[in-house]
């Protein structure tokens, strides 16, 4: 049963994702709002894709993914109602794309699955 770990302070977000993502086989979920969340969610099952979206309460999202996927190669998406301020945060990570928008969940998963780069 496919998992996904689900970065972002908003709710109303973090739900639309889930529900995108349940639409696609995704079964279990966690939701974290801080960086330390993350980390413990997947310390506790590992995520089978990672979603961040905007703004987390403390910490940053983007890096909290990467020290995730960084030994098993977990595909993640950023997921954005704003890509350009994304894309600025996303400048110095030249070898990732994206953001996408929620209603881009579906093409940007089948992306990433496929094995693409690994943050869209």
């Amino acid at each position: 049963m496919p998992h996904a770990l689900i970065i972002d302070e908003n709710i109303a977000i973090s739900r639309a994702i889930q529900h995108h993502l349940g639409g696609l086989g995704f079964a279990s979920f966690d939701i974290t709002w801080t960086e330390q969340q993350a980390l413990d969610a997947a310390a506790r099952r590992r995520p089978d894709i990672i979603v961040i979206g905007d703004d987390i309460e403390w910490g940053s999202a983007i890096r909290a993914a990467r020290r995730i996927s960084l030994d098993d190669s977990i595909p993640v998406l950023m997921v954005s109602g704003n890509p350009a301020r994304a894309s600025e945060r996303l400048e110095m990570a030249s070898s990732y794309e994206g953001p996408f928008r929620v209603n881009q969940i579906e093409e940007a998963v089948g992306i990433a699955l496929e094995g693409r780069p690994v943050l869209h």
